[in-house]
C-alpha cells in the first residue's frame, strides 16, 4: 500500500524531468529545431525575452574582429554557449548580460562626462591664459604706440622750426619733353645741422575736395643745412608714381609741404614727427580690445 502511494509522485517527477527541454547544439539544424520546440512552451512575453536573449548569450565574449577573422569558429562558440540550456536559463543569462552591459555603459558614460568636464575645465583655463597673454600684449603695444605718438607730437612741434618758406609745383618744357618740378625754399631754425629732410606733400586745387597728389618724399642735402641757413631747391619728383596723376593743363594747383622727419649725415634720425594713420587706427582698435 505504501509503495502504491508513491507511484503518482514518481510519475510526476519523471514527467517533469523528461519534459525539461534544452537546446541541442550538436549541429546547426538540431539547434534550430530544438529552439523552435522550446518556443512552443513559452508565453508571448517569455518568447520575446527568449529570442532577445538568444543572440546575447550566443555572442557573449566575441567581438566583431574575432567574428570576421573566423566565422566557423564563431559559429562553434555560439553553439557551445547555447548547448544544453533551457529556455529559462537562456532568458536568465540574457538578463544578466543586459544588466552587465547597462552597468558598463553607465560607467562609460560617467567616465565620458568626467573627461568632458575635465576637457571643458582645461579649455577654459587655456582660454583664460590665452586672453591674459593677449591683454598683456595689447597693453605692451598700447604703451609702445602711446610713446611713439608722444615722441612724434613733440618732434612735430620742434620740426616747425625747419620752415618751408615757399613751395610750388610746375612743369618745365625742355627740347624733348615736359618735366615736373618741385621748387621750395627752406630755412633751418633748429640748433642742429640737417643732412636729409622728409616731407608729406599734397598737391591740390583750392575748392576741390580731392587732391591731385597725396604723397611723401625725402631729399638728401648736399653738404647739409646748418642751423640758421636757408636754401632753395628744385627737385624732380618720380613721375611713375603718385606724381603721374598731376595734370599738365592746370595752373591753379597749390603744393603744401610738411616736414615730418630730419636726419644727420650718418642717416640717423634726429627728429621724427611721423605717427601714421595706420598707427592711430591700430591704437584706437587696441583701446577697444583692452579689458
Amino acid at each position: 500500500m505504501k509503495l502504491l502511494r508513491y507511484i503518482p509522485l514518481f510519475s510526476i517527477l519523471l514527467f517533469v524531468s523528461c519534459s525539461k527541454k534544452t537546446i541541442d547544439a550538436s549541429s546547426e539544424d538540431a539547434m534550430k529545431e530544438s529552439i523552435e520546440e522550446l518556443k512552443k512552451d513559452l508565453s508571448p512575453k517569455e518568447k520575446k525575452q527568449f529570442e532577445s536573449s538568444l543572440l546575447l548569450v550566443a555572442l557573449s565574449g566575441d567581438n566583431l574582429f574575432e567574428m570576421a577573422a573566423d566565422s566557423e569558429a564563431t559559429k562553434r562558440r555560439m553553439r557551445d554557449r547555447l548547448d544544453g540550456k533551457t529556455a529559462q536559463e537562456v532568458i536568465a543569462e540574457g538578463e544578466v548580460i543586459k544588466i552587465e552591459r547597462e552597468a558598463k555603459q553607465k560607467k562609460a558614460e560617467i567616465e565620458r562626462k568626467k573627461r568632458e568636464e575635465q576637457r571643458l575645465v582645461e579649455e577654459k583655463q587655456r582660454k583664460q591664459e590665452r586672453e591674459a597673454k593677449e591683454q598683456e600684449q595689447i597693453a605692451t603695444e598700447i604703451k609702445e604706440l602711446e610713446k611713439k605718438k608722444e615722441i612724434a607730437t613733440k618732434a612735430a612741434e620742434k620740426l616747425k622750426k625747419f620752415k618751408v618758406k615757399s613751395s610750388k609745383f610746375y612743369f618745365k618744357k625742355s627740347a624733348y619733353s615736359t618735366e615736373p618740378v618741385i621748387e621750395l625754399s627752406v630755412s633751418n631754425g633748429l640748433d642742429i645741422p640737417v643732412a636729409s629732410v622728409h616731407f608729406d606733400a599734397v598737391l591740390a586745387t583750392p575748392g576741390r575736395s580731392t587732391p591731385w597728389v597725396d604723397d611723401s618724399f625725402s631729399y638728401s642735402i648736399s653738404g647739409g643745412l646748418e642751423s640758421g641757413e636757408e636754401a632753395t631747391w628744385k627737385l624732380a619728383p618720380n613721375m611713375f608714381g603718385e606724381w603721374s596723376k598731376a595734370p599738365k593743363d592746370r595752373n591753379d594747383m597749390v603744393l603744401t609741404l610738411t616736414v615730418t622727419k630730419i636726419k644727420n649725415h650718418k642717416g640717423e634720425s634726429l627728429l621724427d614727427g611721423t605717427f601714421s594713420e595706420y598707427d592711430q587706427k591700430r591704437l584706437d582698435e587696441l583701446y577697444k580690445q583692452k579689458k
